[in-house]
């Protein structure tokens, strides 16, 4: 199992990674740049006027640019971030679950469906119309602690093989005691269940189930915490394993 906390040395060089990205392809067709610009135009709070996540997103996502197929984003607001993943992705189908009825944003390619993310009954709705093996997964939902865990417990073995799975906005575990369901010994938290495993290898987490933790724990190949403006921005990135580990 390969565990990195380190994130510089995760993402290495971002040079060297577009070159052999482009390895047997156009690179005409890379514009550095190109997630985040589309984020600001956009309006979604993943780019440069928000969180700065896309600075770091573009260097996992750029190997699917052109063969993802499949997209699932968890919290739909006002569609900016579908739009975005609409643009960056041209082959892919973006998905978005929202307890909101948010279809007037459905499209060719943009694909809506109310469903509380800490429901796992709702989920597997979302499942059941929609399928899975998505390419990637991005929780920007509520943050509570029991829908981050939920969520990413529920949908992670949805994802393809190899595929990435990220929850937003983790900073919320460090938020005062009683918000976000945040308890007063901070053990419930998101926050502390990524610890633990970048630590130990191994999932805790009071709002998970036991087929859950183990499914998790042999299907995890990356985990890395992502900082951004300063620790004030806090994203977690996973990979699936490319060889699926029964639960």
């Amino acid at each position: 199992m390969r565990l990195n906390k380190n994130i510089a040395s995760a993402l290495g060089s971002v040079l060297t990674l577009m070159i052999l990205l482009c390895f047997g392809q156009s690179c005409s067709k890379y514009e550095p740049g190109e997630l985040t610009k589309l984020a600001d135009k956009e309006g979604a709070d993943k780019g440069s006027g928000g969180h700065s996540y896309t600075e770091v997103y573009e260097n996992f996502f750029f190997p699917l640019k052109y063969k993802a197929r499949k997209i699932l984003e968890i919290g739909v607001g006002g569609g900016a971030s579908l739009r975005m993943f609409q643009a960056y992705f041209p082959n892919a189908v973006i998905y978005g679950i929202d307890i909101l009825d948010t279809s007037h944003l459905n499209s060719r390619s943009i694909r809506t469906f109310i469903a509380d993310q800490a429901e796992r009954k709702q989920l597997l709705d979302f499942i059941g119309t929609h399928g899975g093996n998505f390419d990637i997964i991005l929780d920007d939902g509520g943050h509570s602690m029991r829908q981050q865990q939920v969520s990413f417990a529920f949908l992670f073995k949805y994802l393809k093989p190899g595929g990435i799975y990220i929850i937003e906005d983790v900073h919320t575990s460090l938020a005062r005691v009683g918000a976000f369901e945040v308890e007063s010994n901070r053990q419930n938290t998101t926050l502390a269940m990524i610890d633990h495993f970048i630590r130990t290898g191994m999932i805790e987490s009071p709002y998970l189930v036991k087929e859950e933790r183990n499914y998790l724990i042999k299907n995890i190949t990356y985990c890395n915490l992502l900082s951004r403006n300063r620790g004030r921005s806090i994203a977690c990135i996973f990979k699936k394993r490319k060889s699926i580990s029964g639960g």
